[in-house]
């Protein structure tokens, strides 16, 4: 059961990005079982195809459109399509993003630009696309999907840190300029998520977190955790929120120190 109503995304029109699979895939369904009509994009067609099709069958309104969000053309095209089929697109959710596990010195000149390229090229080509379609004359929501880490230092991620540095710079910025056109833009710094993709990647620090206490609220959480977050942002109900970057980590990235007391 939804702490939501079930139409406060009716008659909107959500563009998710990387939404085949995982975090994108949970905020799409999210999205539609409050009313929004949604387009999912990324490079696999199968993948979409897939995730259309299961979305479709839950009683959602969902199409796709295959997508490298590194090629500005390419983006372009995504967001036409959704104008031709809905004439709007009032959400814009930047969830698609690379990451690999490497350490700086094993990691190439290429495989530190991919990253780059897909996490904030990506971010920024799709917010312009969509901004210059749509957004310009009629408002609307957009939600970056960030991570965790890139105030500190955590060994394997240069790349993705960096790159997700750059996004929340982005965000800010973003919401600065767009706020006169009546444009929240806002990100979520997802914390694990025990069920995603990410998380598997990491194995040994994933069966770790599995059991607990390496957040103060003692558990891991769950994609739909960051669908909810995603669906707040989206909706009326952050009205009054832009420029912000939410982490959804159980508390994880306030806890410096991982000590805990003694439970009663």
């Amino acid at each position: 059961m939804s702490a939501f109503r079930d139409d406060i995304l009716a008659s909107r029109v959500a563009l998710v990005t990387g939404g085949a699979t995982g975090l994108g895939k949970e905020i799409a369904r999210a999205f539609g079982q409050h009313g929004a009509r949604v387009c999912i994009a990324s490079r696999k067609q199968e993948n979409l195809e897939a995730a259309c099709h299961e979305l479709q069958s839950e009683g959602l309104d969902c199409m796709w459109v295959a997508c490298d969000i590194r090629e500005p053309e390419q983006v372009e095209h995504v967001v036409a399509e959704v104008m031709d089929r809905h004439g709007r697109l009032d959400i814009v959710v930047n969830n698609a993003a690379g990451n690999f596990p490497a350490p700086i010195t094993g990691l190439s000149y290429n495989g530190f630009k991919t990253i780059v390229d897909i996490d904030l090229r990506g971010t920024y080509n799709v917010t312009k696309a969509a901004f210059e379609a749509y957004l310009k004359e009629h408002g609307g929501h957009v939600v970056n999907i960030s991570a965790p880490f890139q105030n500190l230092g955590v060994s394997m991620q240069a790349h993705v840190a960096a790159a997700k540095a750059g996004v929340d710079s982005l965000t800010r910025t973003c919401a600065v300029e767009f706020g006169p056109y009546g444009i929240r833009v806002n990100a979520i710094a997802p914390g694990a998520m025990a069920d995603t993709e990410g998380v598997a990647r990491f194995a040994d620090t994933a069966k770790k977190m599995a059991g607990g206490g390496t957040n103060p609220l003692g558990y891991v959480g769950a994609k739909r955790d960051i669908a909810n977050a995603a669906l707040f942002l989206a909706s009326d109900a952050a009205s009054y929120v832009t420029g912000q970057v939410f982490a959804v980590d159980g508390g994880a990235g306030i806890d410096m120190m991982k000590m805990r007391l003694p439970h009663e």
